[in-house]
């Protein structure tokens, strides 16, 4: 089954890959060059554990990726979605785990940027930067629309279809968490709190109000579970569980905002709380489609495909429950928005600070202990991405196209991280059973799976010349840039004079 059949374009931004357990082998000293000026640093302490996980959890917009990929499962594999989900969940953890290990050997706000770039090659650390960075804010302009979509709604149909009334709606909710964004991580992550504490919450409640009303028989037509649920047979065959793969990956979106956050947490909280996310999320995930998807018959669920949940709430409780279902995504969405803004900010800080992009975007304020330089423009970029995309049918053609195959970039970033976590403690891996699964095994299973996604992607004919072009064209100009950079700029980075000691695993 072709991808595009079952996810429309502008969700093409959740393509990540995720986590799991077990603490990482030895942490590495930092060498004296690569420890940041106190003038340009974080807060270490601004975030507990906790935090850290709200943000990775709030991040991936858990009722708006349902929303997306309910009705999608159910035509792909039937009612055994949780098929999927479960075998997506094991590469995605692997992935998870070698971000773990790199987190302990060195905490960085640019994660796979700086990882790859000392652990590998500095131009491949460049790269892994600018696309995420066009990930965050060039994707993100797909997130800005439904909010605008979704808050006219309340008021009326005509509005929701107008384009002007869309975006203008859509710019003023993004420079409210904009302005949250740029008050600091602690306001960031009380923001979220909030948002997760509400969504995760109808999540749950509506679940289990769906599963007491089926098996209550108070839902006419409702589909009662079995066995079936729960095999490669019932989902149709290896087949149709490997096109729903492709599906659920999109799911596990957003817990790597955890890792860009890493030098605002003190200790191992980052590492660790990437792995919880994505565990949490497989756990959410799961119940969710098991509970959403038999709530009435098959063809009723596809004829609702645009506002399923909002259907599954006026089934669950009338009109009322349907706008609260309506209201989670809408705060599903400004939080992916919001926590895009943090994560972007934080890769362009980095690459600022070790003088690979101009040095005003590693400045860092002294009131709210943030990168406020970094947040601000990359924030008021997505408004001119809306604006763009509104105004001229061009613009929006083209950033479609781009949105349309940033997932194969991001692809290709989380595989140069699992790959990374290999390289880099390659000396260990063999040393003990335990290192050879989590520091060998599970980061490989993680990196052959998107190796896998890459090729059924560039295979299936979902991406178009144009689509294609622009998408390899950005990261043709990354790599450009970053012998730009390297050319024009006197960063330590690119002289190799930020080096990492690899003595120390070998004890």
């Amino acid at each position: 089954m072709r991808l595009s059949n079952v996810l429309s374009r502008s969700q093409y931004r959740y393509y990540c890959v995720c986590t799991m357990l077990g603490p990482p082998m030895e942490q590495e000293d930092v060498m004296a060059s690569d420890v940041v000026p106190t003038s340009d640093s974080l807060d270490s302490k601004a975030l507990k554990l906790g935090d850290v996980i709200i943000l990775a959890l709030a991040s991936s917009g858990p009722t708006q990726s349902v929303a997306v990929t309910l009705a999608a499962l159910l035509a792909t594999v039937s009612y055994a979605g949780v098929v999927p989900i479960f075998i997506s969940f094991i590469p995605m953890i692997g992935i998870a785990i070698g971000y773990q290990r790199l987190n302990a050997w060195q905490s960085s706000a640019g994660a796979t940027y700086s990882w790859v770039g000392k652990a590998l090659n500095p131009h491949a650390g460049f790269f892994a930067g600018w696309i995420m960075l066009m990930y965050y804010t060039v994707g993100t302009t797909s997130l800005t629309v439904p909010l605008g979509t979704y808050t006219l709604s309340f008021f009326s149909d005509d509005l929701a279809n107008n384009k002007y009334a869309v975006a203008a709606v859509g710019t003023v909710l993004n420079l409210v968490v904009l302005w949250v964004a740029a008050r600091g991580i602690k306001t960031s992550a009380k923001f979220q709190w909030g948002w997760a504490a509400f969504e995760y919450l109808v999540i749950l409640a509506f679940g289990i109000a769906a599963l007491v009303m089926i098996y209550g028989n108070h839902l006419d037509g409702a589909v009662k579970v079995n066995s079936s649920w729960f095999t490669i047979d019932g989902a149709g065959g290896w087949p149709a569980v490997l096109s729903g793969v492709l599906l659920a990956i999109f799911l596990y979106s957003g817990w790597d905002t955890a890792a860009y956050v890493s030098e605002e947490s003190k200790g191992r909280k980052a590492g660790n709380a990437a792995v919880l996310s994505v565990i949490i999320l497989f756990f959410l995930y799961s119940f969710a489609v098991f509970a959403f998807q038999g709530v009435a018959p098959y063809q009723n669920m596809q004829d609702h495909a645009d506002n399923i949940l909002a259907y599954v709430g006026q089934l669950i409780g009338g009109n009322f429950w349907a706008n609260v279902m309506i209201v989670a995504v809408l705060g599903g969405t400004l939080a992916s928005l919001q926590a895009a803004i943090v994560s972007s900010s934080r890769i362009s800080y980095a690459m600022g600070r070790d003088g690979v992009f101009p040095r005003w975007f590693g400045k860092v304020d002294e009131r709210t202990k943030s990168p406020l330089n970094a947040t601000i423009l990359l924030g008021l970029l997505n408004v001119v991405f809306l604006w763009g995309s509104t105004l001229f049918d061009s613009i929006g053609q083209a950033l479609s196209d781009i949105v349309s195959t940033l997932g194969l970039m991001a692809a290709i970033f989380y595989l140069l991280t699992g790959f990374t976590a290999i390289w880099y403690y390659r000396r260990t891996i063999v040393s003990s059973p335990k290192n050879f699964f989590l520091g060998g095994v599970m980061p490989g299973i993680g990196v052959l799976f998107l190796a896998f996604v890459l090729v059924k992607s560039l295979t299936s004919g979902d991406l178009d010349a144009v689509q294609l072009t622009f998408g390899f064209g950005l990261a043709a100009l990354g790599l450009v840039l970053s012998f730009v950079s390297a050319y024009k700029g006197k960063s330590a980075f690119y002289r190799g004079e930020i080096q990492v000691d690899e003595s120390s695993q070998l004890s």
